[in-house]
């Protein structure tokens, strides 16, 4: 009886601990896009003046990537505030399937890019925005390149 008892405690606890791993990773994105608000606030307001020498200076005081901080800027101006998308629903999708969808935005308005950015993978979306922008092909080799695999477990290049 306590063996059962104590699988029971220890299956709750463990579900419990799953379910709020998945919480914290929509906490995370939320934060994700707060962060590209407070950025693009600072960034346009010029904020960043009082303290630093420029936003670039403030980005790397508070250890932020440029080019993140680019991305998460970039996300908020298309899909916040020019898109007049939902934040907690932008959350659910990801920053990273959003950033790589902007281009189809064009083609297919925001909300359809929304929804391709939820249903899609992002090597998917990627795909799609090569075909959107070279068209729809084959895919044919530019060269005869042949690789051999080296003993390291790398792939090397060798003249065909």
């Amino acid at each position: 009886m306590n063996a059962l008892r104590l699988t029971n405690i220890t299956t709750m606890n463990s579900t419990n601990y799953v379910r709020n791993t998945v919480d914290l990773v929509k906490q995370i994105e939320t934060r994700f896009f707060e962060l590209g608000s407070r950025l693009h606030r600072i960034r346009d307001q010029k904020l960043w003046e009082a303290d630093y020498e420029s936003f670039y200076e403030f980005l790397d005081a508070a250890h932020i990537n440029p080019s993140m901080a680019s991305r998460l800027m970039k996300i908020h101006e298309v899909y916040v505030l020019a898109g007049k998308q939902d934040v907690k629903e932008l959350a659910g999708i990801g920053y990273s399937n959003l950033y790589e969808s902007i281009p189809l935005i064009e083609r297919d308005g925001v909300e359809a890019t929304v929804v391709r950015a939820s249903t899609l993978s992002r090597s998917e979306i990627i795909d799609e925005v090569k075909e959107n922008k070279y068209g729809d092909h084959v895919h044919q080799p530019k060269d005869d390149v042949r690789f051999a695999l080296c003993s390291c477990g790398k792939f090397i290049r060798t003249d065909a």
